[in-house]
């Protein structure tokens, strides 16, 4: 598995960094940390899967990420400041997709 890695800067009018699976895939079981209405909430990385081709101009790979937070608690669908160590703040649609055994998962989809 690669290693967790701060992505390479790509300048776009969207966002300043154009992310990778390897970028995600390399943080596996690493702890996220999501602030909202001045509270931080801590997220889990427990997936990275490819999705299929991305129909996108510029050829990017899609891929999906699930995270998963505490389940006393369940954040809405919408856009979060999320920040990790290695990969730094990223602001990231989120949306709830079910309970589990351990917590709540929340996927947020790159295409």
């Amino acid at each position: 598995m690669p290693a967790c890695h701060q992505p390479q800067a790509k300048t776009s009018a969207i966002s300043p960094v154009h992310y990778h699976y390897d970028d995600f895939n390399g943080c596996l079981d690493q702890p996220f940390n999501l602030e909202h209405n001045g509270a931080s909430h801590a997220l889990i990385l427990i997936s990275v899967d490819r999705l299929a081709k991305s129909a996108t101009s510029d050829d990017r790979e899609a891929f999906s990420v699930v995270f998963r937070g505490d389940k006393s608690q369940t954040l809405e669908q919408q856009i979060y400041r999320i920040s990790h160590d290695a990969l730094g703040n990223m602001d990231l649609f989120i949306v709830p997709i079910g309970l589990d055994d351990e917590g709540m998962r929340y996927e947020a989809v790159f295409s």
